[in-house]
């Protein structure tokens, strides 16, 4: 994938221009390009409308909480309520024991 360096300018102070590079894939360039023929407005326009849109846009959200089903698996009374970590080692110990 290549990428190329756009520039842009940005009026942060509303007094001043700022012109900043930035590196976008070819696929990106090329739909911002295609948008701003289509509705005959400059680059620059269609770009920072873009940027603006995408900066306002809500994050998603996990709307509902996520089930996790569980198993009985069999483990011994002695291990229950240890972490995985703690378990594996519990257990690599008893295996280095028998030896």
């Amino acid at each position: 994938m290549f990428t190329h360096s756009v520039d842009s300018f940005s009026n942060p102070h509303h007094d001043a221009d700022v012109r900043t590079t930035i590196n976008i894939s070819d696929a990106i360039l090329s739909e911002l390009h295609e948008r701003a023929r289509q509705r005959r407005r400059p680059f620059r326009e269609i770009l920072e409308e873009t940027i603006q849109l995408g900066l306002s846009a809500t994050p998603p959200s996990c709307e509902q909480p996520v089930r996790i089903e569980t198993h009985r698996v069999g483990i011994k009374s002695a291990y229950r309520g240890l972490s995985m970590n703690q378990l594996y080692d519990q257990i690599e110990a008893e295996d280095a024991g028998k030896r």
